[in-house]
């Protein structure tokens, strides 16, 4: 398993190294990310990873639509493997973005899978040539604000 892991994000560099820069401003961009998420009291205990990506669909020079999918990995660990697809809009105001949206939780372990309630995300970020960083907060859609995820991601563009 450590060869593998160790496999992926050696592939993953070498791409990051080889591939042409993108501009922000061009209709459709694609990051290839990575971060971490903790609950709301910061404790970094258990210590989530993130690895993703998403695509920002420019329309004009104001609105976005960023669909995206996740991995998450509880302690480094991939039994189980969440996965959480989502969808966001937001608003950009130069280099900065903030907006909001939906993302489905998907728990895959061994021989079951278990899909959550949608969750509601919120977002802000600074989103510049090739790089793309983002801090966000996920929190359930029924009871809203009742427990929260904080998560900060850092996304390299192609």
């Amino acid at each position: 398993m450590k060869k593998l892991i160790f496999f992926l994000l050696l592939s993953v560099f070498m791409i990051l190294a080889t591939a042409p820069k993108s501009s922000a401003d061009n209709p459709v961009n694609f990051y290839l990310r990575g971060g971490v998420i903790t609950e709301s009291s910061f404790s970094f205990n258990p210590l989530i990873g993130l690895a993703g990506a998403n695509i920002d669909i420019n329309l004009g020079e104001v609105l976005m639509i960023s669909p995206e999918c996740d991995l998450l990995i509880y302690q480094f660990k991939f039994n189980p493997v969440f996965i959480t697809p989502g969808v966001l809009l937001n608003v950009r105001a130069s280099v900065a973005y903030f907006g909001a949206g939906l993302s489905l939780p998907i728990i895959i372990g061994s021989g079951y899978t278990l899909e959550g309630d949608f969750l509601l995300k919120f977002n802000a970020g600074f989103k510049a040539d090739f790089i793309k960083i983002q801090a966000f907060m996920f929190t359930p859609m029924e009871n809203a604000f009742s427990y929260n995820w904080f998560g900060a991601t850092v996304g390299f563009g192609f």
